[in-house]
């Protein structure tokens, strides 16, 4: 007869067989036994993190840097909602999780007992799936059925399109108890990698439709850097009936490809759209920021529109989808009868860039110190192959200004597109990574977020540029001035944070610039810095709303 804890014991067992090692643990008391079996496993690396909110994030940045399932245990009760938002996230980026809730048992939910709330599906809108394991594992059977359902929640996170998955694992008094010493070896259940591909018949009927459309635009949506992908459309931006759109943090840019579509899409009039409109039009991956772009194509409607390798295949962004492909779009579009359409729609684009791109340069070399001249230098003085994390509201709007570098890396929670976890998320990623990492970001996110700085695993190649403009600049942006004047501060909201105080408190270095002639050496201290450090750089809220709306001004062609 099985130990009564024996299937909380396989659980590592079974995590390790199937190729998961990481493991943030929330401290607390219901799930004792998980944190006894997880750190008793020598395959496991276990680190231990306070704030259930700020731990998900963290883990989340880990697994979105490796690719793979990372795990998360806590403790029951509130601790289990505070999981929640990060879930989200991974939800919506398609990021494997594999969360553990401990729970207690059945017969005391609802019961008035301490640090108790209804567990089960707490996260149904958010998750691949959810399971309950039996509450103890003395019958052979519920081991048996422990074992194939960790196996299962394994197999759903890490499989197309991945995601997290809720195990909810309730536990009985005593829970400060040895688990058994012997394994029971459970069996290893995992489903064999396949991806669904058209067949012959719908490949050449693709083909014969490709020909027959001399306007094509791809637009790359948020992806994780893919050399294969960049090597696709790359080949795609060759071809003179072509023009590929892809935003920094689709991860995929050269010189023929349009890397600046608020930029493009913004500079121009309504009677020039036409000239712009494509036949076809062909998405890749999740969504994009560029408004301008969402709104072009809802306006300027292709005959068809083809979707690949969306996790949520029926999202019609640009209200003309018609057609779903299944399967690699590098293996499907790689098919494709290149060099047979006689067209020069790529050309319309090229031109509008040399354009574009003189107005640009001479509007955000200026040295006045603001926003937009902090994220210039960034941009130019980051060292190759340092990974760029942005967060939220203006931080990743600002650098969708600009050409993406091909020896970045450009990341952004836009699942939910959210502040609140975001600087947990780049200290994870950064922990996992050996890469410089840097995340820009305002004030209010990393203020909101700065629990992501209280744990023991901040990396030295960690570095965080704070953009204090004492506020939410970007309701600046995009709110109506006359309608906010009398409740203005309910959307900024001002505050009277310390920043240089709080970095201190946590132990990380700071440094500071509220100077012009400083900002770019103070950038570069930031990149030499040797171990992790915060550089926060004052600038002028007003003066950075006239330079965002002033560029897209300038762009136009109205600008004085």
């Amino acid at each position: 007869m099985p130990h009564f804890r024996q299937g909380v014991k396989n659980i590592p067992e079974i995590c390790a067989s199937l190729g998961v090692r990481k493991v943030v643990i929330a401290p607390g008391s219901r799930n004792a036994p998980l944190i006894f079996a997880f750190t008793a496993h020598p395959e496991m690396e276990c680190l231990s993190m306070t704030d259930e909110r700020s731990a998900a994030y963290f883990a989340l940045g880990i697994a979105q840097q490796s690719g793979e399932a990372v795990v998360m245990v806590c403790t029951s009760g509130t601790a289990a909602l505070n999981f929640a938002p990060a879930i989200a996230e991974a939800f919506y980026q398609n990021i494997p999780l594999l969360v553990f809730t401990a729970d207690r048992p059945a017969e005391l939910i609802d019961q008035a007992d301490g640090q108790t709330l209804r567990q089960t599906d707490i996260y149904a809108n958010y998750i691949k799936a959810s399971f309950s394991l039996p509450l103890e594992t003395v019958q052979e059977e519920d081991l048996q059925f422990t074992d194939r359902l960790i196996s299962q929640a394994i197999d759903t996170a890490v499989s197309f399109p991945q995601g997290p998955v809720h195990i909810n694992v309730p536990l009985r008094e005593p829970v400060y108890t040895s688990l058994p010493e012997t394994h029971s070896h459970p069996k290893i259940i995992k489903t064999v990698a396949s991806r669904v591909q058209p067949t012959q018949e719908t490949l050449e009927n693709l083909q014969k439709s490709w020909v027959s459309f001399k306007r094509k635009m791809v637009v790359v949506g948020v992806n994780p850097k893919n050399e294969k992908l960049n090597a696709l459309v790359a080949l795609l931006a060759q071809e003179p009936e072509l023009v590929v759109v892809a935003e920094n943090l689709s991860n995929v840019c050269n010189e023929k490809i349009i890397t600046q579509p608020e930029s493009l899409f913004s500079s121009l009039w309504d009677k020039e759209q036409t000239n712009f409109k494509p036949d076809l039009l062909i998405t890749i991956g999740n969504s994009v920021i560029c408004k301008q772009l969402k709104l072009f194509l809802r306006e300027q409607k292709p005959v068809e529109h083809w979707q690949f390798e969306s996790s949520m295949p029926y999202i019609d962004t640009y209200k003309s989808l018609t057609t779903i492909i299944p399967g690699s779009a590098i293996k499907v579009l790689g098919q494709m009868p290149f060099g047979k359409t006689a067209s020069a729609y790529s050309s319309v684009f090229q031109l509008q860039m040399q354009k574009i791109t003189p107005l640009h340069a001479s509007f955000v070399n200026h040295s006045e110190l603001s926003d937009m001249s902090a994220v210039t230098i960034l941009l130019r003085l980051a060292p190759k192959n340092t990974v760029l994390q942005l967060a939220n509201s203006t931080s990743v709007r600002w650098t969708q200004l600009y050409p993406s570098r091909p020896d970045l890396t450009y990341l952004c929670n836009r699942g939910t597109s959210g502040i609140d976890g975001s600087l947990s998320t780049a200290a994870g990623y950064a922990y996992a990574s050996k890469e410089p990492t840097v995340f820009l970001t305002g004030d209010l996110s990393f203020i909101y977020d700065s629990n992501g700085l209280w744990n023991n695993y901040i990396a030295n190649n960690f570095k965080i540029i704070v953009l204090n403009n004492n506020g939410g600049n970007i309701f600046r942006f995009i709110g109506d001035k006359d309608l906010m004047t009398n409740c203005l501060e309910f959307f900024t909201t001002p505050h009277q944070v310390n920043i240089k105080a709080l970095v201190e408190a946590y132990g990380l270095s700071y440094l500071s610039c509220d100077k012009t002639e400083e900002l770019e050496s103070c950038i570069q201290q930031l990149f030499d810095a040797t171990k992790a450090t915060v550089l926060e750089i004052f600038t002028d809220s007003n003066l950075n709303t006239e330079n965002y709306k002033g560029y897209f001004k300038n762009i136009k062609g109205l600008h004085k």
